[in-house]
């Protein structure tokens, strides 16, 4: 009985765990009237990922709570990228603006994401039985997830400054990626999901370095205060 609930009780931890820190990170978008400081390739490493995963599971169908906490993470990024744009401040007019995932209107993100889910949609009903395709599935969800942090790193140490960013976030990461190998080790998950937690794991200890470096730390007891409006420079990649 009380092995069973305890199976329950990280089952649920493994579903709402990772996304408990991006409605910290609304918060901030909305205390400080803006999201500058957050990378928007961050939520879509997140969509991309969890979008490939479901296939991968229609393919491979392995443990349902890591097909429910895709599910629910692409909710919550959905509403995140609401909100990340909607406190966005102007992006750069100059002509060598990164095109792609840097859209102006939230529209043009949805339409890519069903773009993308519609592709994959196709693929997975005609080749559903070739094994190549299912692994390779798994190889690109979770390639794709592995890189999740590494955006947010970047854009840390162009600005050496994590202001902006939410220490909640990378408490989660940190404290969710730990977590999710352990578990994915422990109830034997496909490969790919346990290399995809050791990188993770690798990278949150750069941004843990960076919040040392750069005095994010400082953040945990300061108030949150409006960052000036200047241009992104990853506007400009």
């Amino acid at each position: 009985m009380y092995e069973m609930i305890l199976v329950y009780f990280i089952q649920f931890c493994m579903v709402v765990g990772p996304v408990l820190g991006y409605f910290d990170q609304i918060v901030k978008f909305r205390r400080a009237k803006s999201s500058m400081g957050f990378s928007l390739d961050t939520i879509g490493v997140l969509l991309t990922s969890n979008i490939i995963r479901i296939f991968f599971w229609i393919g491979k169908e392995f443990d349902k709570t890591l097909f429910y906490q895709s599910i629910l993470m692409i909710v919550v990024q959905l509403f995140l990228l609401y909100e990340c744009l909607r406190f966005r401040y102007p992006i750069s007019p100059t002509p060598n603006r990164r095109w792609f995932w840097n859209w102006y209107s939230y529209t043009s993100y949805i339409i890519f994401l069903i773009l993308l889910s519609g592709f994959l949609g196709l693929l997975t009903f005609f080749l559903i039985d070739q094994q190549w395709l299912v692994e390779t599935l798994g190889i690109l969800a979770l390639g794709t997830e592995a890189t999740l942090p590494i955006p947010q790193a970047w854009q840390n140490y162009q600005f050496k400054s994590v202001s902006g960013f939410s220490p909640l976030i990378l408490i989660t990461w940190f404290g969710g990626d730990s977590f999710k190998t352990f578990y994915y080790i422990s109830t034997g998950s496909p490969l790919q999901f346990i290399i995809c937690g050791i990188i993770q794991l690798t990278v949150d200890s750069i941004i843990v370095l960076q919040f040392i470096i750069y005095g994010g730390v400082k953040s945990l007891i300061c108030s949150d205060t409006p960052p000036q409006p200047i241009y992104n420079s990853l506007d400009e990649v």
